[in-house]
């Protein structure tokens, strides 16, 4: 089941929001998909030149959908997901994105 274009667009955008555009030339917000899931990436560049020129990418969250309903996932230490069982499904991202932006919550 692929990710519906709306919800697809929405969670592009919320991405895209999340730094303001003169930090972008060091830390930015990226996604990627994979049929029905959404990676969520923190993406920074090198901090020294000594690291080449890889910018370093670590997930922050994940959100599925099964065709109804998105439920939203964390990375473990070794970035393996598990479910966030606290945070109730949602027949579209926002609510499940507004969590992950959340400090509160400290995914991010």
């Amino acid at each position: 089941m692929a990710v519906p274009d709306p919800h697809l667009r929405q969670i592009l955008r919320w991405c895209e929001e999340r730094i303001p555009e003169q930090a972008l030339h060091q830390v930015r917000v990226e996604c990627t998909v994979r049929t029905s899931h959404v990676t969520i990436f923190e993406v920074r560049a090198p901090l020294t030149c000594d690291n080449g020129s890889e910018w370093t990418r670590r997930p922050i969250a994940q959100l599925r959908h099964d065709g109804l309903l998105w439920r939203l996932y964390g990375p473990d230490r070794k970035a393996r997901w598990y479910l966030l069982d606290d945070v109730p499904a949602h027949g579209s991202p926002g609510p499940l994105l507004a969590v992950v932006g959340d400090p509160a919550r400290g995914l991010w």
